[in-house]
């Protein structure tokens, strides 16, 4: 396993990493666009440290597992997009082991015909800790027949704590659908453009350009 040490600043993840332990040790915003790898991250946000996560994937069959422990005064913003093709599967297991952490998990996914989604957010407060803040969401747009899971799990062991989850599969907006086609655009680019606002409106405005960069023509 990679052991990788970050000091702060924007980093675009490599390509290649597959395992591997970052430390954050400064505030951080870590892009990790169309990877196409199976990745096992562990992360540890220090004390009063911030990270900000941006994933996105378009996966044919793509399996993610992240592990991130927050301590002191730390934040965590994980923003999490993906098209599914065949299969995605994501587990994020966020652990607050201190006081005044605040940790937000937001993930949005559309299913494709032949495509299975497995997400499981788990998400622990340790004992003895105060003044934290947990939210855990999921919405998937799905236009398969087969397998959509997720799963907001959240472990609490402390009476001083605001936790959230929610999750929701739907398909699109028969409304908005109308609406794109009465201004003369077709069906098909009219359910791309509603799934694509879908994806990126969790991201930042340079994510938000990669990945229409990434699905020009689809």
């Amino acid at each position: 396993m990679n052991n990788i040490i970050l000091s702060g600043g924007i980093v675009e993840l490599d390509k290649y990493i597959d395992d591997a332990r970052i430390v954050i040790k400064e505030d951080t915003i870590i892009n990790a666009v169309n990877l196409h790898n199976n990745m096992n991250l562990t992360i540890v946000v220090e004390e009063e440290c911030n990270l900000e996560l941006n994933l996105f994937d378009y996966a044919v069959s793509l399996e993610i597992n992240l592990d991130i422990e927050l301590h002191d005064r730390s934040t965590l913003t994980l923003n999490g997009a993906f098209i599914s093709e065949i299969r995605y599967e994501l587990n994020v297991d966020a652990k607050l082991y201190g006081d005044n952490i605040y940790a937000c998990v937001d993930i949005r996914g559309v299913n494709e015909r032949e495509g299975t989604v497995k997400i499981n957010m788990n998400g622990t407060v340790a004992g003895e800790t105060h003044g934290n803040v947990l939210n855990e969401y999921a919405k998937v747009l799905n236009k398969s027949e087969l397998s959509n899971v997720l799963i907001p799990n959240l472990i609490v062991n402390t009476n001083d704590v605001e936790a959230n989850h929610g999750v929701s599969i739907g398909s699109i907006d028969e409304k908005e659908l109308f609406y794109l086609m009465s201004k003369g655009i077709d069906r098909h680019n009219a359910v791309k453009i509603i799934e694509e606002g879908f994806l990126e409106a969790i991201m930042p405005e340079d994510v938000k350009e990669k990945i229409k960069n990434i699905l020009v023509g689809r």
